[in-house]
């Protein structure tokens, strides 16, 4: 078994810079760019942006949002609406149906959670019902790219190597209202410190000087608190627009998809542990386990071997479970498949 390059670096985590004009990113070129789409600092602002827009001119309810969700952008959206509801979902069946007739009022507002990118979103609805898609880990799925929703976001920054970034159209091409910004100075601030941290990682992937990623951990560690407590929705600054759009033509998904494809005919069948969405939409590579022990003694045991799996997502209802991602995007090859599917072959408890 060859040892992986990436091992010594790290498999997994925050994105390093990368130039968007780099070797590894330019022979794959992405043509899907929703029209009169609008870019925010994040995917949180993007949902705000859009609710924003729909409350200016409609009464609205409820929001619903999926039961099993990011927990950070529950809380962020709780503080920011108090009209908030959960419905119960299906995160390990793309046909899920969200019966949404069963439960919603016409002036309602639910959104749609595209689960690892594999979700089809199906949604039974009735008339008057605004729905939004989330396709954050999702982006430039077949679900995000032929959405029927009334509209759709990302944070774009989950897969594109940008410090902040989230995207909100409507499938149908029409112009979103714009509702009321603010300045950006906080988010620009947070901004400059994932910039920083970016940059020295990169710097530590070259030179594996340990206090370049001891303070790029720091910094982003420290920005990821500061999203969570500012909650104003606030225009993109030209500069932080033009840096998103150089990256936004990069098909990240297919550089996925080749790495997905390897490491599907060399992992082995595992009791305590099912790898989701093997196909070419997946997000990363999706674990699901059923118990939280061996759910924490494998990623540990992954740590420990320099493979950095993210939880999506923790703090949520037991009865779903424990999802596992590790990221197979263009940073890794190979060598680092071949790693990766050794390691987890190699688990036991």
């Amino acid at each position: 078994m060859k040892t992986s390059a990436n091992k010594k670096k790290g498999i997994g985590s925050f994105f390093s810079f990368i130039n968007p004009k780099s070797e590894t990113l330019l022979p794959h070129s992405n043509t899907f760019i929703p029209e009169n789409s609008v870019l925010l600092y994040s995917g949180r602002q993007a949902i705000k942006y859009v609710i924003n827009s729909i409350t200016n001119t409609k009464n609205i309810q409820t929001i619903w949002l999926p039961e099993y969700y990011c927990m950070h952008v529950t809380l962020w959206l709780k503080k920011t609406y108090p009209n908030i509801k959960t419905y119960r979902v299906e995160p390990l069946n793309p046909d899920f149906v969200v019966k949404a007739s069963q439960f919603v009022n016409k002036n309602d507002i639910i959104l749609i959670n595209n689960f690892w990118g594999v979700s089809k979103c199906l949604v039974d609805k009735p008339d008057g019902l605004v729905v939004i898609e989330d396709h954050s880990h999702g982006w430039l799925s077949t679900t995000c790219i032929n959405s029927k929703a009334d509209y759709c976001v990302a944070s774009l920054r989950k897969s594109l190597p940008i410090p902040l970034g989230g995207i909100a159209w409507k499938p149908d091409g029409k112009i979103i209202n714009r509702p009321k910004l603010l300045p950006p100075d906080r988010f620009v601030s947070i901004w400059d410190t994932i910039t920083e941290a970016m940059t020295l990682k990169h710097d530590f992937e070259s030179t594996y000087e340990i206090d370049k990623k001891e303070k790029s951990l720091e910094l982003i560690n420290l920005a990821e608190k500061q999203l969570h407590i500012n909650f104003d929705l606030t225009h993109l600054e030209d500069s932080h627009k033009k840096n998103i759009e150089s990256y936004m033509n990069i098909n990240v998904l297919k550089l996925k998809s080749k790495n997905l494809a390897t490491l599907s005919t060399m992992l082995k069948h595992h009791e305590n542990c099912a790898y989701m969405a093997l196909n070419p939409d997946a997000f990363g590579l999706i674990l699901h386990l059923q118990n939280e022990t061996v759910m924490q003694q494998l990623r540990l045991y992954l740590i420990n071997h320099n493979i950095y799996p993210s939880q999506l997502w923790p703090d949520n209802v037991l009865r779903y479970g424990y999802f596992l991602n590790i990221h197979i995007d263009y940073r890794y090859g190979g060598e680092d498949m071949e790693y990766i599917a050794e390691k987890l072959n190699a688990f036991s408890i």
